[in-house]
């Protein structure tokens, strides 16, 4: 799309919340939000106020492996809009004055996430299958450890190294914007960051008691991105999706079906993959009863596909999983953070026919073989709501 009017530049650093110790959990979402304040040469009004000016767009994005900075522009503004993000890594200034703003901003995204069920039980999902790294939460919680602008400032120091950044654009002029960073990032540091710790699955169970709707969410250990592995958990995945492909209809599949006929409770699934690990699930909301029996119900559905998939559920699961393969291709901000994870973690891109040749390999027997496999291992549970009726991973059969 080099003739697209609309252009992006994004900074993909490997700072995400897995790289926070023990001494400074949280720190990556205050680094986060101390993106597009002052720096040495424009103070975070004028940064507004001129790229508003442009018509452009900048945000910052933490992910557990990444923080992402990005800045969206029309085609022509790729010269200023670099030289903003380059002073994010070179001139912010972290002034201690910022410090009980950005605390501000920080408590209150927590307070945000926490009001939304799926994402509470999501990362207490990744706490209890890794406690730490891929475990820590993408939110700095109250009693985190950093307490002024001088933690952030260190944390920054650490992760803002040259193997640490990639940079992607979309729309833009490839030797213009090679140009541009070779001029702009000339004194990057070079040095060589620690050996991140290889994550390590425990599993578990979480119970969290509140009013309102109950949500249980069951994961298993599964595989790292880009791997065939994870591409054989996606077909997995689309098999026991509970979600309808039309507004109207029941669904297909046994789950989708049960959700529809249990009126209030709602079924999905999930395949996070990440540099050296994954978490692969499902996700169950609504009344504590319903969702007690659907999650029986999902059980079964996953034994069930380790020992038999019909030739029917094998093409609509495959044909999915092409599907999310090439919708990921799609936008910017899902192309920019493929190609920034892969070139972090493996110096390589992988493109879009790669990605779809994976599952032109697939036969029946190697979804059953992964969904057999991960019933081997121990599940992570987090039921959320009424706990006296929600399940436990051990009364489901497993």
């Amino acid at each position: 799309k080099d003739s697209a009017p609309a252009s992006s530049v994004s900074l993909v650093v490997k700072a995400g919340s897995r790289e926070e110790g023990t001494d400074n959990v949280g720190v990556a979402h205050f680094l986060k939000n101390f993106a597009f304040k002052n720096t040495s040469t424009r103070t975070a009004f004028r940064t507004a106020r001129e790229t508003e000016l442009l018509g452009g767009f900048l945000s910052a994005n933490l992910t557990r492996e990444n923080l992402i900075l990005s800045a969206e522009f029309l085609r022509g503004d790729l010269g200023y809009f670099m030289e903003i993000l380059s002073d994010i890594i070179f001139k912010t200034k972290y002034d201690q004055h910022e410090f009980p703003s950005i605390k501000e901003s920080v408590n209150f995204e927590r307070g945000a996430a926490a009001a939304i069920p799926e994402v509470t039980t999501l990362n207490a999902a990744h706490a209890v299958a890794f406690r730490h790294g891929l475990g820590n939460s993408l939110f700095a919680g109250d009693l985190t450890k950093v307490s002024n602008s001088s933690d952030v400032r260190a944390f920054a120091n650490k992760v803002y190294t040259a193997s640490n950044i990639m940079i992607v654009g979309t729309s833009v002029n490839h030797n213009e914007l090679l140009k541009l960073t070779d001029s702009l990032f000339q004194n990057i540091s070079h040095t060589v960051p620690s050996t991140p710790i290889p994550s390590k699955y425990f599993g578990g169970e979480c119970r969290i008691s509140t009013p309102g709707d109950s949500h249980f969410v069951l994961a298993f250990l599964g595989a790292p991105a880009d791997t065939p592995e994870y591409a054989a958990l996606q077909v997995l995945r689309f098999l026991i999706d509970g979600e309808k492909s039309t507004k109207w209809g029941e669904g297909v599949n046994a789950l989708a079906q049960k959700a529809s006929k249990l009126n209030d409770t709602k079924i999905s699934s999930f395949n996070a993959g990440y540099s050296d690990a994954g978490l692969f699930g499902l996700h169950i909301s609504g009344t504590a009863t319903s969702v007690y029996s659907a999650a029986r119900v999902a059980v079964e559905q996953l034994k069930h596909t380790a020992n038999k998939i019909s030739n029917d559920e094998f093409v609509r699961a495959l044909a999915k999983a092409r599907f999310n393969a090439a919708a990921s291709y799609e936008t910017r901000a899902s192309k920019t953070e493929i190609f920034g994870n892969q070139v972090l973690f493996s110096g390589k891109v992988s493109t879009l026919a790669e990605a779809l040749a994976q599952f032109d390999r697939f036969k029946v027997e190697d979804i059953q073989n992964v969904a057999a496999k991960i019933l081997k291992g121990k599940p992570t549970a987090v039921a959320l709501g009424d706990i006296s009726t929600l399940p436990y991973s051990d009364s489901l059969s497993l």
